[in-house]
């Protein structure tokens, strides 16, 4: 079982995946990953990193105390080279914002993906800038305990939409399904 934070990391890949293309032909999913600790080589730019940073998980005093309801910083960084890096940057950063805000669900994975900051960061040796541009969002979900004969798993992602939330609308809620549809 995946934890929610990887499926989600694994979601946004597969839509920047299937939409970056479009804007950039060199960016296939070969220069998307979703880890930070990727190693970057100048003849690969650009590429996306796609990370998370942060996780807090907040109160919900009329919530089942099982479910848990997190607020996910997501970071989608851009990595690009040369003299148009910062434009470069700019297209492809313009392009990430409008595939999530198309698809704000990830298709129903959480409840909610929303953009709260950019930062751009250049660097680079010599002759070559490298630029890199960070888009931080927030993605809102809900997980609950897993029981397994072998004990707690760490989490099942569940969704239900509000006003329809906690103890009373515990029947209502519903796993979500991992991108290759099945259950998480």
């Amino acid at each position: 079982m995946k934890h929610p934070r990887t499926l989600i990391r694994e979601a946004v890949a597969a839509r920047l995946s299937a939409n970056l293309p479009k804007v950039d032909p060199r960016i296939s999913a070969s220069r998307i990953s979703i880890h930070r600790s990727t190693p970057l080589f100048a003849g690969k730019l650009p590429a996306i990193l796609i990370y998370t940073r942060d996780e807090r998980i907040e109160d919900q005093p009329n919530a089942d105390p099982g479910l848990r309801y997190r607020k996910l910083e997501l970071s989608v960084e851009i990595i690009t080279s040369g003299d148009a890096a910062a434009e470069e940057a700019d297209v492809l950063a313009q392009a990430v914002e409008a595939t999530l805000d198309a698809d704000e669900t990830l298709g129903l994975l959480v409840e909610g993906t929303r953009l709260t900051r950019t930062e751009v960061d250049q660097g680079g040796d010599g002759d070559t800038p490298v630029l890199a541009a960070r888009l931080s969002f927030e993605v809102s979900y809900w997980t609950r305990v897993v029981e397994t004969p072998e004990g707690a798993l760490p989490l099942q992602a569940l969704y239900s939409w509000a006003p329809r939330i906690g103890v009373l609308h515990e029947s209502e809620y519903q796993p979500l399904l991992d991108p290759a549809g099945a259950a998480p």
